[in-house]
């Protein structure tokens, strides 16, 4: 079908190497780029010897506050002298719901983050949702500004996680949000 898996999480990396490589192994047979988890700070020199190893990287996730990588100075503090493949999956509504604005986060984590699981939400507040991107409280397009100062290159995971059902339509105007935007920041470079 032309589909290639390029990003898998949020998923459990064990404590031990044994039960990590599972993981990488699975990843590496799959293709995937990146893998986002919460995996406990001891593990992380571990799990950066496996990124090396497997030419795989580790995108903390920060789930909303009180979550292990809910702020951005704990994930560079987790990483502090870890190679760049262990770096932060940006998900920019979790800062939202944590009372963060995602676009300070991604500017203090510069040349650490390895992916993102894009949202954009419909107010600032915990109980927020998901609307499609551009319509809501989260300055997609200073955030997509931000990525291309960056240079970022990695994965952009839409996830969107209100309207089960019938999500795909707004899916779909984050696309067109995303692929718009995109060639009218590139064009005014």
């Amino acid at each position: 079908a032309g589909v290639r898996l390029v990003a898998y999480g949020v998923t459990g990396l064990g404590p031990d190497e044994a039960s990590a490589r599972k993981v990488f192994d699975f990843a590496k047979v799959m293709g995937i780029e990146v893998i986002q988890s919460e995996p406990s700070p001891s593990a992380l020199p571990m799990i950066d010897k496996l990124c090396r190893e497997y030419g795989i990287k580790v995108g903390l996730h920060n789930h909303p506050k009180p979550s292990r990588y809910w702020n951005p100075d704990v994930v560079l503090k987790a990483t502090k002298g870890l190679s760049k493949n262990v770096g932060a999956c940006a998900d920019t509504g979790h800062w939202i719901r944590s009372g963060l604005d995602p676009l300070q986060c991604l500017k203090k984590l510069r040349g650490r983050i390895v992916s993102f699981h894009m949202k954009d939400l419909n107010k600032k507040a915990r109980n927020a949702h998901d609307v499609p991107w551009g319509t809501g409280v989260a300055n997609i397009e200073a955030i997509m500004k931000e990525m291309l100062n960056q240079g970022f290159k990695g994965p952009v995971s839409i996830e969107y996680e209100y309207n089960w059902e019938n999500s795909m339509p707004d899916v779909a105007k984050c696309i067109a949000y995303f692929e718009k935007k995109a060639e009218e920041l590139c064009k005014s470079r």
